[in-house]
């Protein structure tokens, strides 16, 4: 994702911060993150779309697809997207380098192994080592294959404080 791009969605995100106020209080089960002090963010913005807060952090998955999210330094993202690597597809992940990969894992939908064909999730756990605008990019593409310009792809911009 370009820097212009990513500059672009930070004001409109500053923007829409300021036109909505910050008087209102977080959905039911969520806090925001000046009154947790973690790393964990809860509550965004209706532009930036939704995020689900856990112990360990964040957890995103296709419904962030293009939005913008907001982390501390230090804090853990669970990235978790569908894939089916019997078929050929598997998500080529890139990050910028504030971000850092700590595991990279797949979990089979089938645990007992005897459904032929069946897919899982690729589970991506990644923390936040630089401030500034972070992004992550994915490819669903069979590797052997070059790219086409049709695949599927994933983009999530990073606010890193």
């Amino acid at each position: 994702m370009n820097h212009t791009l990513l500059a672009i969605l930070g004001i409109t995100c500053i923007i829409t911060v300021a036109f909505a106020g910050c008087t209102g209080t977080a959905p039911s089960g969520e806090q925001t993150p000046a009154a947790t002090g973690t790393t964990a963010p809860a509550a965004t913005t209706p532009a930036t779309g939704s995020t689900v807060a856990t112990a360990k952090g964040l957890v995103v998955g296709n419904s962030s697809n293009g939005h913008l999210i907001f982390m501390k330094v230090g804090g853990m993202l669970t990235l978790k997207l569908a894939e089916n690597p019997t078929t050929g597809y598997a998500w080529n992940l890139t990050t910028s380098n504030g971000l850092k990969v700590v595991s990279d894992t797949y979990v089979p939908s089938d645990t007992t192994g005897t459904l032929v064909g069946s897919g899982g999730t690729h589970v991506w756990e990644i923390q936040a080592d630089q401030a500034g605008m972070q992004s992550i990019d994915a490819v669903y593409k069979r590797s052997w294959e070059p790219l086409a310009g049709n695949e599927s792809t994933y983009t999530l911009a990073i606010d890193v404080t």
